[in-house]
């Protein structure tokens, strides 16, 4: 498989697994905070419990945080020559 349609599969799946991290997330944060008092444990919010709120936030941040790790992995040699990118240096050689 070429190197670019890894870079795009794994960028679909960073885009894929942060969607669910941040709507459940907010869900967490805004509708079902913790601490909601005796019986909170229950809380819904469409029809789901807050502790498979909690699951679905869980896995699907580790994924999304695994998947950047591999997106960054595969910028690597742009990590490397950032510096000469951001001066502005031709690959070539040629200067101005």
């Amino acid at each position: 498989m070429k190197r670019i349609t890894i870079n795009a599969l794994v960028d679909i799946g960073c885009l894929i697994t942060f969607i669910p991290s941040l709507i459940s997330g907010l869900v967490l944060y805004l509708v079902l905070p913790e601490g909601g008092g005796w019986g909170s444990g229950w809380a819904t919010y469409l029809s789901i419990p807050r502790n498979q709120w909690v699951t679905m936030h869980n896995y699907t941040s580790l994924l999304f945080a695994a998947l950047l790790i591999l997106h960054l992995l595969l910028h690597g040699k742009f990590f490397r020559n950032i510096n000469r990118i951001l001066a502005g240096k031709e690959k070539s050689g040629t200067e101005e």
